[in-house]
């Protein structure tokens, strides 16, 4: 079941720049309006509402959830394509 907690974070972490602009566009529909916000706070607002969307996810499923576990699986789905490269051109 922990090895579910992490996959579903990876999963999470690919889903934040397919869904975000469906986010902002609902989010500015529904409550942000007027209000400023700028694109790296939305970025962070985005990723967070699929990390609690995820934790539903989990709660739906019965898996016993872990903060830890699912940021540790969006951090690698969000990042992990260019954490590869580094790693792969020898850079520290």
């Amino acid at each position: 079941m922990i090895l579910l907690n992490l996959i579903i974070g990876i999963l999470t972490g690919l889903a934040v720049p397919r869904m975000e602009r469906w986010i902002k566009d609902w989010s500015e529909s529904l409550w942000l309006g007027d209000m400023p916000i700028s694109p790296h706070e939305f970025d962070l607002a985005a990723l967070l509402v699929i990390l609690m969307l995820a934790a539903v996810v989990c709660a739906i499923l019965g898996i016993d959830s872990s903060a830890f576990l699912l940021a540790l699986g969006a951090l690698l789905g969000l990042f992990g394509k260019r954490i590869w490269a580094r790693i792969q051109r020898g850079e520290p």
